[in-house]
């Protein structure tokens, strides 16, 4: 029986072992050195029996690495699945169908009952606080928005299904200025604070127009204003706890615009750039597991769709866009990579006219 090392799992090193994930079937090893020599030995296809030239017990240790799947069989079920899985997913990389199937729900998956979820959550409340609910620059200017419910009632497509089905990806704008009304209306409308509720000691509940698991919200939305009357060019953080923009005291774009952008020449000539970002505490103090992650992404499409519809609503022109280079980005809104996600961005202006 010929046999090889599955491809469908990742090596990492953990207090001081090194641990074989086996993320198709949510499975952990701790490698010892005598397997770490049978990986090296089985990296190609060999017969099983071969293992008995590395040491005595060497081919015992090896069927127990097949029966444990971190080595497959040619033709095995298994090393089927693996060949389908390494064909649909090839193309991304060994990191995306890692993080895809490793957050992937089993059957037979336990889930905490509402009470004893509760409980759990504060329990852990008492030993690491629960984050704030939004990020704030206390120390810088603020420039203050409207509150509240915005008046749509000039807006041309204020109706909810009229916005969706006009809704288009603009990305050709008008050079006129937004107004900072404008503005505000979108990111209040996208990300401001509707209502908080008491959560027992666990933090606030927080209610928005976009939902988020376990409602902790972890995107924040900062501004890279170009051309906005009566806020001066720079790059701005929305505050929803403080009612307004934060300037930040950091520069903008500018000759850098092309290469943070990816090139997209309707990014860097909005009037507006919205960067979405996603604070990590928040859904990892909520969320233990690496699912989470998956509810951070869809929680930033919720976001972004909120912010096309209104600006459609309003006769604006947006559109959304994740080929950009992160690290850029970070460094233009001051964000720690580790700790804050960025995302994607917006471009927000006046349409051309077609």
């Amino acid at each position: 029986m010929k046999v090889k090392v599955s491809e469908c799992a990742a090596l990492f090193h953990h207090d001081g072992k090194l641990v074989w994930d086996d993320y198709l079937g949510h499975r952990q090893y701790a490698i010892t050195e005598e397997s770490e020599r049978l990986l090296r030995w089985f990296s190609t296809w060999r017969e099983l029996a071969t293992a008995g030239e590395l040491g005595e017990r060497s081919l015992e240790v090896a069927e127990r690495l097949l029966d444990a799947g971190v080595l497959v069989a040619a033709g095995s079920p298994e090393h089927r699945t693996e060949q389908q899985v390494l064909a649909r997913w090839g193309t991304w990389g060994p990191a995306a169908r890692h993080f895809h199937f490793g957050a992937r729900a089993l059957a037979g998956t336990r889930y905490l009952s509402l009470e004893d979820d509760a409980a759990t959550m504060q329990e852990r409340a008492r030993d690491v606080p629960p984050p704030a609910i939004a990020k704030t620059h206390p120390d810088r200017p603020l420039i203050p928005l409207a509150a509240g419910m915005p008046d749509a009632s000039a807006w041309p497509r204020a109706q909810l299904v009229d916005a969706l089905y006009g809704r288009r990806s603009t990305r050709r704008f008008e050079p006129e200025a937004l107004t900072l009304g404008e503005l505000g209306a979108v990111l209040q409308v996208a990300a401001g604070i509707l209502d908080t509720l008491p959560g027992d000691g666990t933090g606030p509940a927080v209610f928005k127009t976009s939902p988020a698991a376990g409602a902790w919200h972890p995107v924040e939305l900062y501004v890279e204003a170009r051309r906005i009357d009566g806020l001066s060019p720079g790059i701005y953080h929305f505050a929803p706890t403080r009612g307004g923009l934060e300037a930040l005291d950091r520069g903008v774009l500018g000759k850098t615009a092309a290469p943070a952008l990816g090139g997209q020449p309707w990014l860097a000539s909005a009037p507006a750039l919205i960067v979405y970002t996603a604070v990590i505490e928040r859904a990892g103090w909520r969320y233990e597991t690496s699912r989470a992650y998956r509810d951070v992404l869809i929680g930033v499409g919720h976001v972004s769709q909120t912010v096309l519809v209104t600006a459609t609503a309003m006769g604006l022109g947006a559109v959304f866009a994740t080929a950009v280079c992160d690290e850029d980005l970070e460094l233009l809104i001051g964000c720690d990579p580790v700790e804050e996600l960025v995302l994607g961005v917006a471009a927000l202006g006046h349409p051309a006219a077609e």
